[in-house]
């Protein structure tokens, strides 16, 4: 950092000594930007203007819980905009058990930090990698992980500061989680003008897009190039919008990371999850024609207590006719969804973080790990893959379950990417190529030499940290990563932004990545040394991933 640029981020007066007097020179010189709702100071970082906890859409507390996002109350003269806003709702541990029992297995240490977590959490924040911007550069908008029940937009993993370095403008953004997010009841789509409920989350992230498409323009983007990435839970729902009309201009591209938009699971209906959230509510307080008054006075932190103990809520997105009108699956088959450039991607064992987590749960609550019977298993795998192995489904089981006889965790880990995340994310490609817009396919294996090297191999999230350059974020630095792993980030920081820019991932100085086609199926494999190559042959044993197979399997998956 340059002295002018640390002078900016003090945000102190100095003083200089001057012969016979002191002069007050005040410093205080961050940037300012006038967007709809007011003006906002924000601070340096470098040569990049940062501004955070910008409000994107109403508290929603009181009566506006459970409802869609409402637009802020404007404010009179300048919003500190240098401090990130609460995460929204979600358990105070946020994403640390996730994180802990995998830094044990590399036998490094690893502190799990509370987190206060907050209703009034509807935020974003801004990075902008030169100011004032000469021109108008493209945007990406990132939604965070965290299975839709922890994270954070404003996690420092999410720190923008490099990426928004190659060019672009960076926004993240905080969703409601949760119970608070995700939460269906009859009487919540009765008041409705859609006859609907539940997708809270996914109505704040379309109102933060919309907020970009109003408001970016006044911090240098261009809100006619915009990307949406997100990883896990974030990709999941990065893909979901896609397929839903309330999105349309909203964005033009899309970075799917670990996370397919079909094929890990059934999606419930409305009346499924109406069902789950009266059975969550009358646990809460009493029934009747007030119940939902009642629900919306008690405290959240309360109401997401009850929610955990009635069982494991699971924050899924719901068929509720209105914002997600068609099975995903069925709207890519039929070509409803809206053709977008993607990128589309998993990592190379991306179950062994969930099994190392199960196990320290149940070593926690003092218990095995519930398994189930075998065959309750395989029925239930089964279910889940039969739309796209088709007549296929059991040979591919048999072949997995003689694997992971053999190779035991890494051969269930092996069955669990190529069913669940290589299949799907290959019919996505060969659908979403076949509107002729650019695709591109990745796979992640990058393993981390260590202690639990073996165990883990390149779980899921590990491409995090190379996206944002966030190898010294206390979430990443307990890993033992080396001078190859920077070479390596910078490669993708490339290939993402390069593809936010123009559509295509590819320029000079770094690896060729083909076009995702059909018929040769290729991609580019991020391997465990750490080197981008194209490869071709992406499909998993017995998936077969032609157009007019892909399209037939998925277009009767109703």
């Amino acid at each position: 950092m340059n002295s002018l640029n640390l002078l900016r981020c003090s945000g102190l007066i100095l003083f200089f000594a001057l012969p016979g007097r002191l002069l007050a020179a005040p410093v205080n010189t961050g940037p300012v930007v006038s967007i709809s709702a007011g003006n906002l100071r924000g601070y340096f970082e470098g040569g990049e203007a940062v501004f955070k906890g910008i409000p994107y859409a109403a508290p929603p507390v009181g009566d506006l819980r459970w409802r869609p996002p409402m637009p802020p109350a404007p404010w009179r003269g300048e919003r500190d905009a240098t401090r990130a806003a609460s995460p929204c709702v979600q358990g105070a541990a946020g994403l640390g058990p996730f994180i802990k029992p995998m830094a044990d297995a590399y036998g490094a240490a690893y502190n799990v930090e509370p987190l206060a977590s907050s209703e009034d959490c509807l935020y974003l924040n801004v990075w902008v990698p030169n100011w004032p911007v000469q021109g108008s550069l493209p945007v990406m908008v990132w939604l965070h992980g965290g299975s839709n029940t922890a994270g954070s937009g404003a996690q420092s993993t999410y720190d923008a500061t490099s990426l928004a370095s190659h060019g672009v403008i960076v926004v993240t953004i905080n969703y409601r989680l949760g119970v608070m997010g995700f939460f269906s009841h009859p009487a919540l789509s009765a008041e409705s003008a859609h006859h609907s409920s539940g997708n809270y989350g996914l109505l704040d992230q379309l109102a933060a897009l919309q907020w970009v498409q109003n408001n970016i323009s006044r911090f240098g983007g261009d809100p006619g190039n915009v990307t949406l990435f997100g990883e896990s839970a974030g990709s999941i729902d990065a893909g979901m919008l896609i397929t839903s009309p309330l999105a349309a201009h909203l964005f033009g591209r899309a970075i799917l990371e670990s996370g397919p938009p079909f094929g890990l699971g059934p999606m419930p209906a409305l009346r499924e999850a109406e069902a789950a959230g009266l059975a969550i509510a009358n646990a809460a307080v009493h029934s009747g024609a007030n119940q939902i008054e009642n629900l919306r006075r008690l405290p959240a932190s309360e109401l997401q207590r009850i929610a955990n103990a009635h069982g494991p809520y699971i924050a899924s997105n719901i068929l509720d006719g209105w914002v997600i009108p068609e099975l995903p699956a069925v709207a890519y088959a039929s070509g409803a969804a809206q053709h977008v450039d993607l990128i589309v991607g998993l990592n190379g064992r991306e179950l062994s973080a969930f099994r190392l987590l199960a196990a320290a749960a149940a070593k926690q609550a003092s218990k095995p790990q519930a398994g189930g019977s075998a065959s309750g298993a395989i029925s239930n795998l089964a279910a889940t893959t039969r739309p796209l192995y088709g007549a296929w489904t059991y040979a591919a089981i048999a072949k997995y379950v003689s694997e992971a006889i053999v190779n035991r965790d890494r051969g269930i880990d092996q069955a669990s990417n190529d069913m669940l995340m290589a299949c799907p994310i290959g019919a996505l490609a060969t659908l979403a190529g076949a509107t002729g817009r650019n695709v591109f396919v990745y796979k992640f294996d990058r393993n981390i030499p260590g202690k639990g090297e073996a165990e883990l191999g390149a779980f899921h999230g590990l491409e995090i940290p190379y996206v944002f350059n966030a190898f010294h974020d206390p979430s990443w630095r307990w890993l033992p990563f080396t001078d190859v792993d920077f070479r390596l980030s910078a490669e993708m920081e490339t290939y993402w932004t390069n593809f936010a820019k123009t559509g295509d991932p590819n320029s000079y100085g770094i690896p060729a990545w083909p076009v995702w086609k059909s018929g040769t199926e290729g991609y580019l494999e991020f391997s465990p040394q750490a080197a981008p190559t194209a490869q071709k042959g992406f499909s998993p044993s017995f998936c077969y991933l032609s157009f007019d197979r892909v399209r037939k399997e998925l277009a009767g998956s109703k």
